[in-house]
């Protein structure tokens, strides 16, 4: 009984762990803009602040690691003609709809010491 009862509050443990380092959903222009300081902020609270990066790099002079989030939404606008004129008898419509993509990049150099020493944002949208 001890045992599966320690198993299972080593599990739990475990798992919120993994939570602390997942991405978080808050991660926009103006969230960066207020939070990342250069020289000052460091890797533990990006990580805290936006979760684990989509790719982490490492060379002589620290890490770079970058976050991507793309997504697309849609508009859908639709008319219909006759509803009132045909009532129990159907109606025609017409619809049409516009798709747009977007794609937020940020890119954070920390020095050897984890703290930032640069930050880019890229945004586009189509």
């Amino acid at each position: 009984m001890k045992n599966i009862l320690i198993s299972g509050l080593l599990l739990s443990l475990g798992c919120q762990q993994a939570d602390v380092y997942q991405n978080k959903g808050n991660l926009t222009l103006g969230s960066v803009q207020i939070k990342i300081e250069n020289y000052k902020t460091t890797k533990a609270q990006i990580l805290e602040w936006f979760g684990s990066p989509n790719v982490a790099t490492r060379d002589k002079d620290g890490e770079v690691w970058n976050y991507t989030r793309q997504g697309t939404s849609s508009q859908l606008a639709s008319s219909s003609v006759g509803a009132w004129l045909l009532i129990g008898a159907g109606s025609s419509g017409n619809s049409s709809g516009r798709v747009s993509s977007y794609s937020f990049d940020l890119l954070i150099r920390f020095d050897n010491k984890d703290v930032v020493v640069d930050n880019r944002v890229i945004q586009t949208a189509f």
